[in-house]
C-alpha cells in the first residue's frame, strides 16, 4: 500500500491518546462523611478508581483505537497500483466570429465551450489534455496537462474574436502536438473538414443562420467631399429589406434601403461626406444571427507632405525622380551648409555624411563614407548586373535590374537586403536604433539605374515605407491581425486607445513593437506625442473577416472516423472512500455499544 499525502499518517498519534485516556483516570475530592460503616465497601472500588491502573479490555477502546487508525489512514491517501485505459486528448476550439452566431441557444461558441468543458470532466482521471485556439494566429494554450481544474479554467477563459483562422498554420500545430502527446484530435467548430486528411473527430455547431453583412468600406476625395462605398451581402432569407445607416463621427449622415435576394450582391454609395470627417461608420439594420460583421470602420487619414532634406552638391537624377513623390515636399542644400540640422521627416546624404546625424528624422545615404552604422567593404568593380529584391516588403520592385561600374559592398546587421550584385549587397534598409535608414553603397552617376524606368518607382515605394500613409494605410484593419506601426521620427510616446477607452502603450522602446490586441472590431486611436508634449492622432477602424465567415451555411461532409486508441498506465487506486465508510461502521458500532453500557 502507499500513500499520496503521507501526512495524513500523523493523526495515529491519536491512538496513544486514547490508551492514555484510559489508564489515566481521575481523583475523587476529599469529603468528609457522618460514618464508616461503608468504608470497608468503598475501599475496593476506591482502589479501583486510582490514577494510574492496570490496563483492562475494553470494547469501546479497541473500537476507539480501530476509528483513530481508520481516520488517519484515510487522511494519508492510500492507493494500490493498478492498471487502467485512458485516452488523450488534443482539444481544438474554433474561436472565430462565426461562432458568435446565434442560430443555436445561446450561441456557437458558448454551447461548443460547455461540451468541451463536459468532455474533459467526464473523462478518466488520468487523462492529459492539449488545448488549441484557432484563429488568425492559432495557439496552443495547453500542452498535456493532467489537472482537469486546470484545463476547465482554461477553456472557461477563452473568448471568442472578430477574425478568421489559419487552417493551414492551425493543421501543423495540431498535428505536432498529436504526434507528441499521442491519442485523439477533437475539434469544436462550425463547419466540417476544415483540416483536410488530417484524421480529427469534428464537433460541429451549425443551424444555417440567417445573415447578412457588410464586406467593404473605402471612401475618395472628390470636389463635393468625400464618396463612401460600402458593399451590402445577403447570405440568409431573400426578400427582407434591409437598411444601411453611414455615421460620420457617430453623428447619422445618411440611410438607404435595398430589398436583396439570397446571394445577392449590392454596391451601396454616399456622397458629400464633409471631408473634415475624422471617421466613419456604416451599420446594417435589421440584426440577424450574426451581429459582428452588421458594421464597418474606417478613419480618415489626413494627407500631410513630408519635409524631405536632400544634401548634395549636385545630383539632377536624385533630385528629379525625389520630386514626383507625392508625400514629399523636397528642400535642397550643400554639404557646407547642411549643420545641426532639424525640423525635416527624411535626410538624404548623397556622397557625404555629418559627423553626428539629426535627431529628428529618418535617414538615407547614397554612396557614403565609411561610418558606424554599416560595414563598407572596399570599392571593387561590380562585373555582375544589379537587381533590386524579390522579399523586401516593398511592391512593384522586384523586376528592377541595371548596371554598376564600381560600388562599395554593405554588411549592416540591422537591415535587410534591398539591391544585390551576385553575392555582393549594394543596399539595405531597415531600423537602426529605431530610426529607419536606407543605404546604397554606390553612387548613382557609376550606374545606369536613374535612368531606368523602375529608379522613381523604387524611390516611390521606399517613400511609402519611410511615410506609410493613405486609406491604403493604417486606416482600416482586420480583426486578429498585427499591425507594424511607423511612427513619426519625433515620437517620443505612443499608445493606442481601444474601442473600450482602454490605453495600449505601443512605444518605448523603439522600434514600436507590432500591436496584437486586434481581437474585436471597432475605431482605435494611434496617439503620438513628441519631446514637447504636442500629440498627434490617427483613427483606425478594425473590421470583421467576413469572407469565409460571414455565409452561415454548413460546409462539407461529416465523415466517419475511428476513436483514438487507448493507452494502458499504471495508476494508483483510491482506498480513501473504502476507510470512511469502514470507519462509518466502526463509529456506529461504538455508539451502540456507549449505549448500552450506560
Amino acid at each position: 500500500m502507499r500513500f499520496f499525502t503521507p501526512w495524513g499518517l500523523l493523526a495515529l498519534f491519536a491512538i496513544p491518546t486514547i490508551i492514555l485516556m484510559y489508564l489515566l483516570k481521575q481523583k475523587y475530592k476529599e469529603t468528609k462523611v457522618p460514618s464508616l460503616y461503608l468504608w470497608k465497601k468503598a475501599l475496593p472500588e476506591s482502589k479501583a478508581q486510582e490514577p494510574w491502573q492496570k490496563l483492562r479490555k475494553n470494547i469501546l477502546l479497541f473500537l476507539q483505537i480501530a476509528a483513530a487508525a481508520l481516520l488517519a489512514f484515510a487522511l494519508g491517501g492510500p492507493y494500490i497500483m493498478g492498471k487502467s485505459q485512458v485516452v488523450d486528448y488534443v482539444l481544438a476550439l474554433d474561436c472565430s466570429m462565426s461562432m458568435q452566431a446565434t442560430d443555436v441557444e445561446e450561441s456557437r461558441f458558448l454551447e461548443a465551450k460547455k461540451d468541451m468543458m463536459r468532455l474533459v470532466d467526464e473523462a478518466a482521471p488520468q487523462s492529459s489534455f492539449s488545448v488549441v485556439l484557432l484563429q488568425e494566429e492559432p495557439n496552443l494554450v495547453l500542452s498535456g496537462a493532467n489537472e482537469k481544474q486546470e484545463v476547465l479554467r482554461c477553456i472557461q477563459e477563452v473568448q471568442v474574436t472578430d477574425g478568421g483562422v489559419s487552417w493551414d498554420k492551425a493543421k501543423t500545430i495540431l498535428e505536432a502536438e498529436r504526434d507528441v502527446l499521442g491519442g485523439e484530435i477533437i475539434v469544436f467548430g462550425d463547419d466540417y473538414g476544415n483540416l483536410g486528411a488530417l484524421p480529427a473527430q469534428e464537433q460541429v455547431y451549425n443551424k444555417g443562420g440567417n445573415n447578412s453583412a457588410l464586406s467593404m468600406l473605402s471612401y475618395t476625395e472628390q470636389e463635393d467631399g468625400l464618396s463612401v462605398l460600402t458593399r451590402l451581402e445577403n447570405w440568409g432569407i431573400g426578400g427582407e429589406e434591409k437598411t444601411v445607416t453611414l455615421y460620420t463621427d457617430d453623428a447619422v449622415f445618411d440611410t438607404k434601403s435595398f430589398t436583396l435576394e439570397r446571394g445577392e450582391t449590392v454596391d451601396v454609395t454616399f456622397r458629400g461626406v464633409p471631408k473634415e470627417t475624422e471617421s466613419i461608420l456604416v451599420r446594417l439594420f435589421p440584426e440577424d444571427d450574426l451581429t459582428t460583421d452588421n458594421m464597418r470602420y474606417q478613419g480618415i487619414s489626413t494627407a500631410n507632405n513630408e519635409k524631405v532634406l536632400l544634401v548634395t552638391e549636385s545630383n539632377l537624377f536624385l533630385e528629379k525622380a525625389l520630386s514626383l513623390v507625392d508625400q514629399m515636399e523636397l528642400y535642397k542644400t550643400t554639404p557646407e551648409k547642411a549643420k545641426n540640422l532639424s525640423g525635416y521627416g527624411l535626410y538624404i546624404y548623397d556622397s557625404c555624411l555629418p559627423e553626428t546625424l539629426p535627431e529628428d528624422g529618418f535617414v538615407m545615404l547614397f554612396n557614403p563614407p565609411k561610418n558606424g552604422y554599416v560595414t563598407l567593404g572596399n570599392e571593387k568593380d561590380i562585373l555582375t548586373t544589379a537587381r533590386t529584391m524579390g522579399n523586401t516588403g516593398l511592391s512593384d520592385i522586384s523586376s528592377i535590374s541595371f548596371e554598376v561600374a564600381k560600388g562599395n559592398p554593405i554588411q549592416a546587421s540591422w537591415g535587410k537586403p534591398l539591391i544585390r550584385s551576385g553575392e555582393d549587397t549594394l543596399a539595405v534598409f531597415g531600423e537602426y536604433q529605431g530610426k529607419k535608414m536606407a543605404v546604397f553603397g554606390f553612387d548613382l552617376h557609376d550606374s545606369d539605374l536613374p535612368l531606368t524606368a523602375g529608379f522613381p518607382i523604387l524611390l516611390y515605394r521606399l517613400g511609402e515605407w519611410f511615410f506609410p500613409e493613405g486609406e491604403d494605410g493604417l486606416s482600416q484593419q482586420q480583426a486578429g491581425t498585427a499591425i507594424s506601426f511607423s511612427l513619426r521620427p519625433e515620437t517620443e510616446k505612443a499608445w493606442v486607445l481601444s474601442p473600450e477607452g482602454n490605453k495600449i502603450v505601443v512605444a518605448p522602446p523603439f522600434p514600436a513593437l507590432p500591436f496584437t490586441k486586434t481581437q474585436k472590431t471597432g475605431l482605435y486611436s494611434l496617439v503620438e506625442e513628441d519631446g514637447s508634449g504636442n500629440q498627434t492622432t490617427q483613427v483606425f477602424g478594425v473590421n470583421a473577416k467576413t469572407e469565409g465567415e460571414s455565409n452561415l451555411t454548413l460546409k462539407g461532409e461529416k465523415t466517419a472516423l475511428e476513436g483514438a486508441e487507448a493507452k494502458t498506465i499504471g495508476v494508483g487506486k483510491p482506498l480513501r472512500n473504502l476507510l470512511l465508510l469502514i470507519l462509518c461502521i466502526i463509529l456506529m458500532i461504538e455508539w451502540r455499544v456507549n449505549c448500552r453500557e450506560h
